[in-house]
């Protein structure tokens, strides 16, 4: 599944509160509700959040749910420059671990590379922090580094050799790789991005979305056996994972 857009549309364009304001509207527009403050530690800058997001339609029903499909979200405070990744990070240092927030976002703030047909209305999302942990360098990001540098199976080497050898020295986390993955394809690197999903899915053999993921980078490179036999197997794991199964039928 890619992360761009879903990333854009629950981890939202955010002005600065704090706990102390339970609810409100930011100067962006964004109408936010603390639901729970948490009791762990505050996320920093140049720090490592977990999240958990909830999406749901104009009825509250939910729409979708990362802890549905069985991954949690990850990123690194601050390592993002966009305006979007700097107001989402300076609202998750006022938070704590632990805390929950509801925010409805109109649908105008969204990227350009929103649907047309979701330009009015709101994205209403429930984000739980549920993790804050010290940065690592990410084993995806040297791999990619490498990759360019030396080719993808020096890359692969080096991957696997920090696995074994220095698995506490780097972060390996789902997420991440799934992201560099993604964004390996946005840039035509498609041999890139399907060394990089595969291992993933080697890491991660029981997450349906590690299946989809490289169902869609197979598909880019034109296989479409392989894409429809990892789409079906996203799908067979997780029957909530409903756009894989549409994208196998679409192959």
């Amino acid at each position: 599944m890619s992360t761009k857009l879903f990333f854009a549309c629950a981890i939202t364009l955010i002005g600065a509160l704090t706990l102390a304001a339970q609810s409100g509207t930011t100067a962006e527009g964004l109408k936010y509700t603390v639901l729970q403050a948490g009791n762990g530690p505050a996320p920093k800058m140049g720090q490592e959040v977990m999240i958990q997001v909830e999406g749901l339609d104009s009825t509250g029903k939910v729409e979708f749910s990362s802890r549905d499909l069985g991954y949690n979200i990850h990123f690194q405070l601050g390592k993002e420059t966009d305006p979007i990744s700097k107001a989402r990070d300076l609202l998750m240092t006022q938070m704590k671990k632990g805390s929950k927030y509801r925010e409805e976002l109109p649908y105008s703030l969204l990227p350009a590379e929103a649907p047309e047909s979701k330009k009015s209305g709101y994205i209403v999302s429930i984000i739980e922090i549920t993790d804050v942990m010290d940065a690592k360098p990410a084993a995806c990001d040297l791999f990619v580094e490498t990759a360019e540098k030396s080719g993808i199976a020096t890359a692969e080497a080096e991957f696997k050799a920090l696995q074994k050898n220095n698995p506490k020295g780097y972060s390996f986390f789902e997420w991440d790789i799934n992201a560099a993955g993604y964004k390996a394809l946005e840039a035509k690197k498609v041999d890139v991005a399907i060394a990089l999903l595969t291992l993933n899915n080697t890491m991660f053999p029981n997450s349906a979305n590690t299946y989809d993921s490289l169902a869609d980078a197979y598909a880019a490179k034109g296989d479409k056996e392989k894409a429809k036999a990892n789409y079906q197997k996203a799908f067979q794991m997780n029957p909530k994972f409903t756009a894989s199964k549409e994208k196998m039928e679409k192959l």
